[in-house]
């Protein structure tokens, strides 16, 4: 597998690094809201057992409540009472059950005489329970619940029955368990979890989810409270994480953020990578173009940062090669490469559609070797080095003069044409003539000098050349000390 590249491990790191910690928070963060939410759900659900609770045991007590309060019309035997008498307290129940509805019947039954039945007319004649009372039970009033399966209409039901004062006989109340029947089927729909109502030994007298009387599930996945006045038993099953609505709602945020999250951190990456790793393929570049051994260009400063910095100290020490390597170290004139090099510059300036020419002199001293031996290469150099100086004084930029070799030098004179030609051989001339100043003495050095003029004399860099050198031997030729044209 080949390793991957700089740019793109950069761009890795930046991602690994955004999603580590992106994923450690996004998972800090379900935890959390799991555990919210089920923290939540419970005190919930507590709440709603607590709240069905309190419903039944208010129910009971009313309707003992009730119950009692009936009892208390019955204070004697009824059997010898007044027609009139027995319609006025019969009128008084029906009115009674017209007003509570959650009332099925009332029963009244004594010892003496059959048993009084009232009931709403919509209602059947109900089916009354024998009576677990017994005539020797030291309380006056006491309250018996019933819990039935079902009632004869299919409606869960329940009786209260309390002593009469005269201790010879009981009323009984069918009391409708509806009311905590729907509250506790709102409550599973609210929710979506299972509620259930369970009577003795367990028997499910109300299921939100099956409406059956199976047995009770499991205790240990139920939530469960006791009613003190029944003994019945409300319970939920405890939802899972899967079913927290508001819970389920911020994971999917959570999930959709962490992607999100994700997808920008491998865009921002990409971009950051392209960005910090733009100068490493600029130095990569410009490394190459050194060890082709092209020295002739620059590292932009973009920046003011660390790469700027560096692009200054590279560009410092590019000039510093540049003058090592293209500079003749006896005179610091460009050398014989360097000059060769401006001159395809011009070439390619040329080349672009342009008519720019230019002129080549070919520059030698006279009687050099002479003057080496006979006083020395010490001497000589401090001649080339003079005669260097002059030259550049004599042509300032744009001119170019270049160290070619010993004794040589060209020069490269853009933008040249006859009147300018003349002029500056005539400049040459009477300089030299006048004699140079070196260690202390007037020497007068005598030159010969050839020159070429693109594209006249050559159309290509060794064709010019060759013209230019042609030129500095036919000047050679005719006594030296002259200028000549090719």
């Amino acid at each position: 597998m080949p390793r991957l590249g700089l740019r793109y491990r950069f761009a890795v790191a930046i991602t690994v690094g955004i999603l580590i910690p992106t994923s450690l928070v996004s998972l800090l963060t379900y935890r959390l809201i799991d555990n919210e939410a089920e923290r939540a759900a419970l005190t919930r659900i507590e709440h709603s057992l607590s709240a069905i609770d309190h419903q039944l045991t208010a129910t009971i007590d009313t309707a003992e409540a009730d119950a009692q309060w009936l009892s208390r019309l019955f204070t004697g035997d009824t059997s010898g009472s007044s027609s009139i008498v027995q319609y006025d307290l019969r009128a008084m129940i029906e009115l009674f059950l017209e007003e509570h509805e959650q009332y099925r019947y009332i029963v009244v039954r004594s010892d003496h005489r059959p048993d009084l039945v009232f009931s709403r007319p919509s209602q059947p004649k109900p089916a009354v329970p024998t009576s677990t009372n017994t005539t020797d039970s030291a309380s006056t009033h006491q309250l018996i619940v019933h819990p039935l399966a079902s009632a004869p209409n299919g409606q869960l039901e329940a009786t209260i029955e309390t002593k009469l004062p005269s201790r010879n006989g009981y009323l009984i109340i069918g009391l409708s368990l509806e009311p905590i029947a729907a509250m506790l089927n709102d409550e599973a729909a609210a929710q979506g979890i299972r509620y259930l109502l369970t009577g003795v030994n367990d028997t499910v007298l109300i299921d939100s989810r099956q409406g059956s009387r199976d047995t009770l599930p499991d205790s240990s996945a139920l939530q469960l409270v006791t009613n003190s006045l029944t003994d019945w038993q409300i319970a939920a099953e405890t939802p899972n994480v899967s079913i927290y609505p508001a819970a389920m709602s911020a994971i999917r945020s959570i999930a959709f953020i962490s992607v999100l999250t994700i997808l920008i951190a491998l865009f921002a990456s990409a971009l950051l990578a392209a960005r910090f790793t733009r100068p490493l393929r600029t130095y990569h570049e410009a490394f190459g173009r050194m060890a082709e051994g092209d020295l002739s260009f620059a590292i932009p400063a973009t920046s003011g940062d660390e790469w700027g910095r560096l692009g200054a100290s590279f560009n410092r020490m590019l000039k510093s090669l540049q003058l090592y390597a293209f500079s003749d170290p006896l005179t610091g004139l460009p050398d014989r490469r360097r000059m060769l090099q401006l001159i395809e510059q011009q070439f390619r300036l040329n080349k672009s559609g342009d008519s720019h020419p230019f002129a080549i002199w070919f520059i030698d001293v006279d009687n050099f070797k002479q003057m080496n031996d006979t006083k020395g290469h010490a001497f000589g150099d401090d001649v080339v080095r003079q005669v260097a100086i002059e030259l550049q004084k004599l042509m300032p930029s744009p001119n170019v003069v270049s160290r070619f070799g010993g004794d040589e030098f060209v020069m490269l004179m853009p933008g040249a044409n006859d009147l300018s030609l003349k002029a500056n051989a005539t400049k040459l001339q009477e300089r030299f003539e006048r004699g140079i100043q070196v260690r202390g003495e007037l020497l007068r050095v005598q030159l010969s000098v050839g020159v070429a003029v693109y594209p006249k004399d050559g159309e290509t860099l060794d064709q010019l050349i060759a013209s230019a050198d042609i030129a500095m031997y036919k000047a050679k030729r005719k006594g030296k000390n002259n200028i000549q044209f090719h």
